[in-house]
């Protein structure tokens, strides 16, 4: 009974410490809701350069930061999804965009491959993953992965001032668009 009892205080202590490290992780933390963030000036999948006043809707903009179109199998899903609720946004005036490292071509065959309808932005030499603090630093300059985000989204206001913003702390989990979307439908 006795190793019993030290056996559930010890898994009681351990989803304690995991829940606190949860509520420990702030995305992109220099950057809360109410703030704005710096200026976005990125090339589209077709090489044509975007700022936040031509992105936005009449609300703003939903920009989601992935961290590749080609190898990463939760950043294609969650694109997927994003496609089946772009018209949404737009409903509510907010335009769509997302945005990583890839190079133009990827962002192309993605364009293609998953019938995007809104632009796929690249952050060349991450200039904005950096500038926004959400630069993934488990990897080195020169790897693959180098470049890459933390993955969230932010709700943008056209003049760039954070409305509301989701992530997860672990990449694999992504924030359901259902949450997205009320929080836009009551902007």
């Amino acid at each position: 009974m006795k190793r019993l009892y030290h056996s559930l205080t010890l898994a009681l202590l351990a989803l304690f410490s995991i829940a606190a490290a949860a509520q420990d992780f702030v995305w992109a933390p220099d950057f809360p809701v109410g703030s704005e963030i710096p200026s976005i000036s990125a090339p589209d999948q077709n090489g044509d350069v975007q700022t936040l006043a031509e992105l936005s809707g009449d609300k703003g903009l939903v920009l989601v930061l992935s961290r590749s179109f080609d190898w990463c199998p939760y950043c294609i899903a969650q694109l997927q999804q994003l496609v089946d609720v772009a018209d949404e946004f737009e409903a509510l005036g907010f335009n769509v965009a997302t945005m990583t490292y890839d190079s133009l071509e990827t962002l192309q065959g993605a364009e293609i491959d998953y019938e995007t309808d809104f632009p796929l932005l690249r952050d060349e030499d991450t200039t904005h993953v950096s500038a926004l603090g959400i630069l993934n630093t488990e990897y080195e300059p020169g790897s693959r992965a180098y470049g890459i985000p933390y993955p969230g989204i932010f709700v943008l206001s056209p003049d760039g001032t954070v409305l509301a913003k989701f992530a997860e702390a672990d990449y694999r989990d992504r924030p359901d668009f259902d949450y997205v979307l009320q929080a836009a439908s009551e902007l």
